[in-house]
């Protein structure tokens, strides 16, 4: 699950990116619209700012969460009671990623659908990290 996750995630970030050129266009005429009298080159650095900075976000979680699943295979205990909060920012990541990257009508459908599964999928990831047979196996070797 955490796998599927990761990658519906990169693919939400290289799909954005690679399209970022209509999502300016876009996320311009938004932030336009909010400052009317706003110089075009801050207009330029606000709009790639938004857009850049959700994207790294994602980015950041999914690799934040990747790190601490490494570490939870290493059979740290504590390392699935990080991922808790983790799985928790990465809900408020996908909203903000989700208003800023997702362009409205059908166009947004696949990313919105990929957003949507790679939380779901970390969520549930998350729940059986925490089932008895995890903490079984997480436990044995400190048995053995």
């Amino acid at each position: 699950m955490w796998v599927a996750s990761f990658l519906a995630g990169i693919a939400v970030v290289a799909t954005g990116f690679l399209g970022r050129d209509s999502h300016f266009e876009r996320l311009k005429g938004v932030i336009g619209g909010m400052v009317p009298d706003g110089d075009a080159d801050a207009l330029e650095g606000t709009t790639a700012v938004v857009f850049l900075g959700s994207l790294t976000m994602l980015a950041l979680v999914i690799a934040m969460e990747a790190i601490l699943l490494a570490v939870v295979f290493k059979r740290r205990v504590w390392a699935r009671w990080a991922l808790a909060p983790l799985v928790l920012l990465h809900a408020v990541v996908t909203v903000i990623t989700a208003d800023f990257v997702v362009a409205p009508g059908a166009d947004g459908i696949l990313t919105t659908v990929l957003l949507a599964a790679q939380f779901i999928l970390a969520a549930a990831g998350l729940i059986f990290l925490f089932l008895p047979a995890t903490t079984t196996w997480l436990l044995s070797e400190r048995v053995a």
